[in-house]
């Protein structure tokens, strides 16, 4: 048993991985059972063993990609602590990882409107809310540490950090990916952190 769901496990991963990349290559439009199933070189039949539709599929895709997003920000936000250089320690480490990983998340995210599918869209929003709300966490803790603006809304200034993220990354991927991410997106977060940094005396008499 314990290898059967083992294999269950490797051939679901073999199955998600195809239909991401195929997302990001063709567009959510193009993605069918039997292409994925080509692409991992089993047949429908085998894909029908393990998710009931292509739904299926790219709803476990959704899962694997909340689990990215949030690994990235969770990991580094335990060692560097909540003050704003320790915020920006945490984007830009997720910002690289973004990188290194071609920034498919984002890609497929930004491609399943397309499909019209209420349900995925649903499952899609719960997941870049998910996503939004642990910026906004980390947002959160550079207020209550003294070092952000008191009269801040977090999740205001979380979405907005989110939608340049999405479209710094939607551009890189328009360029294809002609340019370094991390180097593009630096000056975009000096200007941010410094919309929401809290402005001492000694700050404003420069």
């Amino acid at each position: 048993m314990t290898i059967k769901r083992r294999s269950t496990g490797v051939r679901q991963k073999q199955i998600i991985d195809a239909a991401r990349l195929m997302i990001v290559r063709y567009g959510s439009e193009h993605v069918t059972v039997r292409r994925i199933a080509k692409a991992v070189g089993i047949s429908e039949a085998a894909i029908y063993r393990h998710f009931k539709s292509k739904r299926d599929i790219l709803l476990l895709l959704a899962d694997h990609i909340e689990e990215n997003l949030e690994g990235d920000i969770k990991v580094t936000l335990t060692a560097e602590g909540s003050s704003l250089s320790g915020i920006s320690a945490v984007m830009r480490d997720h910002i690289s990882s973004i990188e290194q990983r071609n920034g498919i998340s984002h890609q497929v995210i930004a491609e399943i409107i397309s499909l019209g599918d209420k349900k995925l869209n649903q499952r899609f929003f719960e997941v870049v809310s998910r996503y939004i709300d642990h910026l906004s966490e980390l947002i959160s803790a550079g207020v209550e540490s003294g070092e952000l603006r008191q009269d801040i809304d977090p999740h205001v200034a979380a979405t907005q950090l989110y939608g340049m993220i999405q479209g710094l990354v939607g551009m890189w991927s328009l360029s294809n990916f002609s340019f370094n991410l991390v180097e593009r997106y630096e000056p975009l977060w000096e200007l941010f952190s410094d919309s929401i940094v809290r402005k001492t005396s000694a700050t404003l008499s420069r």
